[in-house]
């Protein structure tokens, strides 16, 4: 029997449970990246230095691999390329609409706002100019002005990139300017900011049935960077509360047209509803579609991800309802001289995985984004509170020596 080739867009550390779940289902993996020392480059059976954003190029290597699916996990970045050469191709995937829908926040309040469903008071700038004037001025897309505070962002980034809370006015202007530098097409958003509990919505669609596999409560840095720092599964809220948050899903995942694959989304519940951050086609970040979600739900979505690429779409069953906790590390500033703990942390019981992105002779600096975060801890048990005792405990666990 003929290799069957399946092309991983992005070989990033992250993507390395795809690449590894493709060649345990007997394909042939190849990665493609900018970074030509990407992670997970040495685990795919070929790699290319491909910039993932580069569809022209990825199509033509597809094409000359005679690949059979496209798959990509945890990145909006390659969203919109694999969307072109799974069209180009003729192979299972999302379209370019779709694609577009899921990965640019102000195509996403639209289509929000057209099904009905809450969203913050926006308005969409091109300068920074203009861009002055959303607090105050009327728009039908910000009735009175978006207001003070307010979330600057880019319509087309992640990670927390160009992101920011603004409370006074004249942080405004340097927030709006930031946000520009992380927008590929030159648009930010700047919307109203609604006091609540931000909660990730974890799942996909198979089969032609939405599953919604986790719920998290997510707790973040202070202002201005709004950056995540730990999420409990499942959020503590009422039974009803949840099933609001159920039907707020299955009404995004519709407006947004995804017909299948895995859905990541980031939602406000307030005291009047519950509001959209945004929602992608694609797995939760920072392995929550790759350890949290089989933790919690017995879904293997990686798998299912694969399966669906190749043509063999399977429908998912939800085998267990545990409690996870994904937990962020930051330390205190300085130059990293030794690390203590890691491998001790990482036998302890109830934990799914842990590990640092940082190694000695390393600068260590507050995060602004995300990607700057020092490493993280994902623990399971049958309780939150338990899986709360395990990641304090990895912390514990976990100390750094400076120069």
């Amino acid at each position: 029997m003929p290799d069957r080739w399946v092309l991983v867009i992005a070989a990033s550390y992250w993507q390395i449970p795809l690449i590894e779940t493709v060649r345990r289902l007997g394909f042939k993996a190849l990665a493609i990246d900018r970074n030509p020392d990407a992670p997970g480059a040495k685990i795919a059976d070929k790699f290319a230095p491909v910039d993932i954003t580069d569809g022209e190029s990825t199509i033509n290597l597809a094409k000359m691999m005679k690949v059979s699916g496209v798959v990509s996990d945890q990145t909006d970045l390659s969203v919109p390329t694999l969307a072109k050469v799974t069209s180009a191709l003729g192979l299972p995937g999302p379209s370019p609409e779709v694609a577009f829908n899921t990965t640019n926040k102000a195509r996403m309040r639209e289509l929000a706002k057209k099904a009905g469903l809450k969203n913050p008071r926006f308005r969409v700038f091109s300068s920074v100019d203009n861009a002055k004037n959303a607090i105050d001025e009327d728009h039908e897309d910000a009735p009175g002005g978006v207001g003070l505070p307010c979330v600057v962002k880019p319509t087309d980034s992640q990670a927390s990139r160009g992101v920011q809370k603004i409370e006074y006015r004249k942080d405004l202007v340097p927030a709006v300017e930031e946000a520009f530098q992380f927008s590929r097409e030159g648009r930010i958003l700047v919307e109203e900011y609604i006091k609540g509990t931000e909660v990730t919505v974890e799942g996909c669609r198979y089969a032609g049935v939405t599953h919604l596999l986790g719920v998290s409560a997510k707790r973040h840095t202070p202002p201005p960077h709004i950056i995540a720092m730990n999420l409990d599964f499942p959020a503590p809220f009422p039974v009803e509360t949840h099933e609001k948050i159920h039907e707020t899903y299955n009404k995004l995942v519709d407006a947004l047209g995804i017909v299948a694959g895995s859905v990541h989304g980031e939602l406000i519940v307030s005291s009047d509803g519950i509001y959209l951050v945004e929602m992608a086609n694609r797995g939760g970040g920072s392995g929550t579609s790759s350890h949290v979600v089989p933790a919690i739900s017995g879904v293997d979505l990686l798998e299912a991800n694969v399966w669906y690429s190749v043509g063999d779409e399977r429908p998912v069953q939800r085998t267990m309802d545990r409690a996870s906790v994904l937990r962020f590390m930051v330390f205190p500033p300085g130059k990293v001289r030794e690390i203590l703990g890691l491998e001790k942390a990482q036998q302890i019981p109830g934990v799914v995985r842990t590990d640092l992105y940082i190694k000695p002779g390393d600068t260590l600096v507050p995060p602004v984004m995300d990607t700057q975060r020092h490493g993280y801890i994902i623990t399971v048990s049958e309780a939150l509170e338990e899986a709360q005792k395990v990641a304090d405990e990895v912390e514990k666990a976990i100390s750094i020596v400076y120069e």
